[in-house]
């Protein structure tokens, strides 16, 4: 895979050009964006860049045919670390940073990127899930960031600046990530084998610029879920008609699991918080290609309204804050039912304050 194969993000690869060109590549990195459009690629193909053993030390490019482009390739180069969270677990565990209890400290990310590199020049690890760093875990690291081994890079990837830990944001430079275009997606769906009985332009232009979203929807019944939503939330009462019920019925779907429960919840919200910029975008009379004509037809006469604006905007930050809720294991229904009733609140003009206590509903084993 060469740079030919990332689609998007020219901005930050001209970024690493002008850094490696002056040989000022930084010891850690954190990529932000919204999921599913590409950061994690982009950091492998960064690093396969920087591991090439063709390619000149101030290059980030790849000659896709040495030994160690193919182990990049195949994710088995030994100068490279990858971290990501498994599967059903909430957070990154420590095991990954400091190595399990009978070999603390002589195993996992914090003692291997120590190590002498095997044949790169560098050591470069990959850590994909940012976002879902607790403060023991982020305390593992604190070390390794504010004394980086010789050679060695770092690159924690994440969703947003506000989702990290201060000890990480303060020890990083941050690189933002846009998302993708329709089209791009679109080209991307193009050459994948989804099935599905959705249009690859439908799926696109209702992907919100990831490319994991449209793998998402392309499930006839996210997609449904997708339409339902997005005309309750369009209206005065979102909570009216049982519609926790729906709501909580998409998140259940998810499995047994709590962690994929919590998905699907955050999903909600991100559906949800694309609507409401569908919604501000139709109020402020903005044109974008990029926003699905699905959602701009909900606010086909939402112009002008100020007021409008305001509450919407306000929306935003609630459902970013049951979000924040979700990831720290409440209840997903607990969730759910305070925002839908809040953003009933909000839509009509009604003072909504913060109500910690709340939020000290059950948690999530």
């Amino acid at each position: 895979m060469g740079w030919d194969k990332v689609i998007g993000h020219q901005a930050a690869k001209e970024r690493f050009d002008r850094s490696a060109a002056r040989n000022r590549v930084a010891s850690t990195y954190l990529f932000v964006g919204p999921d599913g459009i590409g950061k994690t690629k982009f950091a492998t193909q960064l690093a396969k860049g920087i591991l090439c053993e063709q390619t000149a030390d101030n290059s980030i490019d790849s000659c896709d045919q040495c030994p160690a482009c193919q182990q990049m390739d195949a994710l088995t180069h030994p100068d490279l670390i990858r971290v990501c969270r498994p599967e059903g677990k909430a957070f990154i565990p420590i095991e990954l940073f400091i190595g399990p209890k009978e070999k603390r400290h002589r195993q996992g990310l914090c003692h291997d990127i120590g190590l002498k590199p095997f044949s790169g020049g560098r050591k470069i690890a990959i850590i994909e899930d940012a976002d879902f760093l607790n403060v023991e875990g982020a305390n593992c690291l604190l070390k390794t960031l504010e004394e980086p081994p010789a050679n060695s890079i770092l690159i924690l990837v994440g969703t947003s600046e506000q989702q990290q830990l201060s000890t990480i944001l303060s020890r990083s430079q941050v690189v933002r990530f846009s998302r993708l275009t329709t089209e791009q997606v679109k080209s991307i769906l193009d050459g994948m084998e989804l099935e599905s009985d959705v249009p690859n332009a439908e799926l696109a232009a209702a992907a919100g610029g990831s490319v994991s979203r449209a793998a998402l929807l392309s499930d006839e019944d996210c997609m449904e879920f997708r339409k339902s939503l997005s005309r309750q939330l369009a209206l005065s009462d979102p909570a009216r008609d049982g519609f926790l019920s729906q709501v909580t019925g998409f998140v259940d779907a998810a499995g047994k699991e709590s962690a994929a429960k919590r998905g699907r919840a955050i999903l909600t919200g991100d559906l949800a918080i694309e609507l409401y910029q569908a919604w501000l975008a139709a109020a402020s009379g903005a044109e974008s290609p990029e926003i699905d004509p699905f959602l701009l037809g909900l606010f086909s006469d939402a112009g002008g309204d100020r007021q409008a604006e305001a509450r919407v905007a306000r929306c935003i930050e609630l459902t970013v804050n049951m979000q924040r809720k979700v990831r720290a294991n409440v209840m997903p229904r607990n969730a759910i039912e305070i925002w839908l009733r809040d953003l009933g609140r909000t839509l009509r003009g009604e003072m909504v304050r913060e109500s910690p206590d709340e939020f000290t509903l059950t948690l999530m084993s």
